[in-house]
């Protein structure tokens, strides 16, 4: 929720003491007019692609791990809960003795819940709090001799970590799409892959890599695999899940944002589950988006495999964009497409050949 940092620095702002000396570490940290403020001091943690790209045009310095300490530290949890609370922790390692910690988070993303479970960590009467923008902003100092709860520091640590699940079957992690279990739009779209794919390919929003492990085990034509997700930490469990089966190739990560396309044509085949959440609101234009990168990332001859909600509309584009579309199967509420033969480009060709007729931005 964009409005807890406004919520976050409001807080900073009406206790301008804080952050006022030393380095600053902000965990999961969004780009923000105030955060100017810490120009120079700031180590900006994350690994969404999307607030990462935001930062780095601020010219603020992006890291995916964060290192050292800090006298301040600043965390914008993240609202799957197992992640909120190990956000908290990550950021009390990192944080030096005397230093503050402050949190923030909207209400609708547990905020209020989250405050409760800091006053456990800390003590109610020990952390202060602040109420701006439907968000909760919470912080405390980690005073010498004044220890905080060790018992639930280690259990919040563990509920972040990267682990086995389903049966010891496949490396997940929690914040990651469907992350303890297959999703079965995903499975659909899995069993109605040919086998005789060839070529280059590319998973789209590739999560822990359940597509492609199926394109690996299935589809031996395959020449090269490309990982593309906006998540960095994807890749450590896709990179585990892969590195078990026996094949020549060696599937290559690609941290992007999939909505700002690709600059050439380079694959043959494309699988995907676009993504058509912002946050707690459906938005298909993130899918839409996907469609049309996995268009201009597509040889004259290539393919595309998607599978998506029922309800989401996604047909008229892939008329629109390739030669050749059908609908698959419907079924369970998912429907599988396939898209051949793209007709577009990607906008950097069209300017190389000179046929870029549209205004720079």
């Amino acid at each position: 929720m964009t409005t807890a940092v406004n919520a976050l620095f409001h807080a900073l702002d009406v206790n301008p003491d804080i952050g006022e000396e030393g380095r600053v570490l902000f965990l999961r940290a969004q780009n923000h007019p105030a955060l100017d403020h810490f120009r120079g001091r700031v180590s900006c943690q994350q690994t969404w692609k999307p607030r990462a790209d935001e930062l780095e045009a601020a010219d603020f310095t992006v890291v995916r791990e964060e290192q050292g300490s800090h006298p301040t530290v600043l965390v914008l949890p993240d609202p799957q809960r197992d992640l909120a609370v190990s956000d908290i922790a990550r950021g009390y390692d990192r944080l030096a003795e005397g230093g503050m910690l402050m949190v923030a988070q909207h209400n609708d993303a547990g905020g209020k819940r989250t405050e409760q479970l800091f006053a456990e960590l800390v003590g109610r009467g020990r952390m202060q709090t602040h109420s701006k923008h439907h968000s909760r902003v919470f912080w405390a100092v980690k005073e010498p001799g004044m220890e905080w709860n060790s018992t639930l520091l280690e259990q919040w640590r563990q509920r972040g970590v990267m682990r086995r699940v389903m049966d010891g079957r496949w490396w997940s992690k929690p914040g990651l799409f469907s992350w303890d279990r297959i999703d079965p739009g995903s499975a659909l779209l899995a069993t109605h892959l040919p086998a005789d794919l060839r070529g280059d390919a590319a998973d789209f929003g590739c999560g822990w890599g359940f597509l492609s492990d199926h394109l690996l085990r299935n589809c031996h034509d395959i020449d090269s695999l490309d990982l593309y997700d906006a998540d960095a930490d994807a890749f450590e469990c896709a990179r585990r899940n892969l590195g078990i089966i026996p094949t020549h190739i060696k599937p290559r990560p690609v941290w992007h944002d999939l909505t700002k396309g690709i600059e050439r044509s380079r694959y043959d085949v494309v699988v995907m589950n676009p993504p058509f959440h912002d946050g707690k609101d459906q938005d298909p234009l993130i899918g839409l988006r996907f469609i049309t990168t996995a268009a201009t990332s597509l040889r004259p001859d290539g393919q595309l495999w998607l599978v998506a909600n029922r309800q989401l509309p996604y047909e008229s584009l892939l008329s629109e964009t390739f030669a050749e579309s059908r609908l698959v199967i419907e079924q369970d509420g998912f429907k599988v497409l396939h898209a051949a033969q793209p007709t577009v480009q990607p906008v950097i060709e069209r300017r190389r050949r000179g046929k870029w007729k549209g205004r720079r931005r």
